[in-house]
């Protein structure tokens, strides 16, 4: 029988965090968390981030759902978060790993529904010369370039390109691809629709019960869904989105906390102050700090 545990980590692999530069990009070079675990990558998931490995030179094992796909340079790998993935390199790998802070992610493209797909879809694509594939592969590459400089509108600059291969992602062509690979298509579209409702609903008051109806499902189909697609259980998929929220709505030096807890919904200043510190291990007062934004009296 197929064992169900699964691996979390909120960092890279094998830790517990990351370190986005100002909340929304990360680049790592690929191989030398290998090196570290004996070139073996255990399957794991991350539910904080969309990742891009890029493959420049060498040869690796793609390990999915207990499949193993060969992988060679040159090649990227995007990887959606609470995707599970693992990797078995067979030589000595040189590339890069992009990790993107989702919660950004979502605030840059919210307007873009349909290159949200891009962010939702784990795919292997050969890089061919003289194709699309190249051109966003040489993007990526240049992005990776700009972030290991110190340059004059860095982090601009970097949403701008990050953007950018976003929305060339949505584009690829269904041909290109060398593999595509989707979880259960009737749990997916009903969670990518629930994130949708979520977003749209500007509040975190709204039940799951009237997600649910919305959806044309009942609670506990809503329930199995969250828990295939994330593993956890709705009230959390909406806690953290609207945790996520108010770390954006922090930044604006002109809210107090108390104003930007009524704005999503929350009745209670301290109970959203006691929840944003269970999720963040920090209050509110103390993230504005650590973003160098100076507190407003509530």
């Amino acid at each position: 029988m197929k064992s169900t545990s699964r691996t979390f980590f909120e960092g890279l692999y094998g830790k517990s965090s990351i370190e986005f530069v100002k909340g929304l990009v990360y680049i790592y070079p690929f191989g030398v968390i290998g090196k570290e675990f004996n070139n073996n990558i255990k399957p794991h998931i991350h539910n904080n981030q969309f990742q891009i490995f890029l493959i420049i030179k060498g040869s690796t094992v793609l390990i999915h759902n207990g499949e193993k796909i060969p992988v060679t340079a040159p090649s990227f790998i995007t990887i959606p978060k609470n995707t599970e993935h693992g990797f078995e390199h067979q030589t000595e790998m040189k590339g890069w790993i992009i990790s993107l802070s989702d919660v950004v992610l979502e605030h840059m493209i919210k307007r873009e529904t349909e290159a949200v797909i891009a962010l939702e879809t784990f795919q292997l694509t050969e890089v061919k010369k003289d194709t699309y594939s190249e051109v966003i592969f040489q993007n990526m590459l240049e992005c990776i370039e700009e972030y290991h400089q110190e340059n004059i509108g860095k982090l601009l600059m970097l949403e701008s390109m990050i953007g950018k291969i976003i929305v060339q992602l949505s584009r690829l062509p269904k041909s290109t691809p060398l593999r595509i690979f989707n979880k259960d298509n009737s749990s997916i579209i009903h969670f990518r629709r629930f994130s949708q409702l979520i977003r749209e609903s500007h509040t975190y008051k709204k039940t799951i019960e009237q997600y649910a109806s919305e959806l044309h499902i009942t609670t506990g189909h809503l329930n199995r869904i969250c828990n295939i697609i994330a593993q956890q259980h709705p009230k959390e998929v909406i806690m953290d989105y609207f945790i996520n929220e108010s770390k954006v709505l922090l930044s604006d030096i002109e809210k107090s906390i108390n104003e930007i807890c009524y704005s999503i919904g929350f009745e209670d200043p301290s109970y959203f102050a006691r929840i944003f510190k269970k999720k963040t291990g920090v209050t509110p007062n103390e993230f504005r700090k650590s973003i160098g934004v100076k507190p407003k009296s509530s």
